[in-house]
């Protein structure tokens, strides 16, 4: 009786952790996307981003969320700005039962991250659409896309593991 009870207590706290992933999930898409319009500088900040770090290694040209690098054209859209996967990270953190703070704390490592981890992946886009243009669309839809779903698993692993890593020093603490 008592084994069925620990299943019960953890099947509700896996059922509202997806309950609350999927209302924040569908939350944060819903205002992205009444507020699409007012966002849509994080594309240009993107393309500027990218057009620095790619200047030194060949004639770039960024006019808002265009770009050419030595004569590859690429657009920074929506999906180009990794908010698609900020707001799964996010929904993640604040589905996760701990503390404001801790949630806070999670939040403000994971989307730099994440900006970052996007940032590498265009800067290697880039580089891959001139030296290999028969691979681009591999690496882009493909090679990239399940790349990035992975690091947005690995970025929330790290702050678990902040999180394990902080619940072991408060017990150690209270020895």
């Amino acid at each position: 009786m008592k084994k069925i009870k620990e299943k019960v207590a953890t099947n509700k706290e896996i059922a509202r952790f997806i309950i609350l992933f999927v209302f924040f999930s569908i939350f944060f898409y819903l205002l992205y996307y009444l507020f699409m319009d007012a966002l849509s500088f994080t594309k240009d900040i993107t393309a500027a981003i990218l057009g620095f770090l790619l200047s030194p290694f060949g004639e770039t040209v960024v006019n808002g969320a265009n770009l050419s690098f030595n004569s590859l054209a690429l657009e920074i859209i929506d999906e180009c700005t990794a908010i698609f996967p900020a707001i799964v990270y996010c929904s993640c953190i604040l589905a996760y039962p701990t503390t404001l703070k801790k949630k806070g704390i999670g939040i403000a490592f994971g989307i730099p991250s994440l900006y970052a981890i996007n940032i590498f992946r265009l800067v290697i886009l880039a580089f891959v659409g001139v030296s290999y243009p028969e691979m681009f669309e591999f690496v882009h839809v493909y090679l990239w896309q399940a790349s990035f779903i992975i690091f947005v698993v690995v970025v929330f692993l790290l702050w678990l593991h902040f999180l394990s890593e902080e619940r072991t020093c408060a017990k150690k603490e209270t020895k």
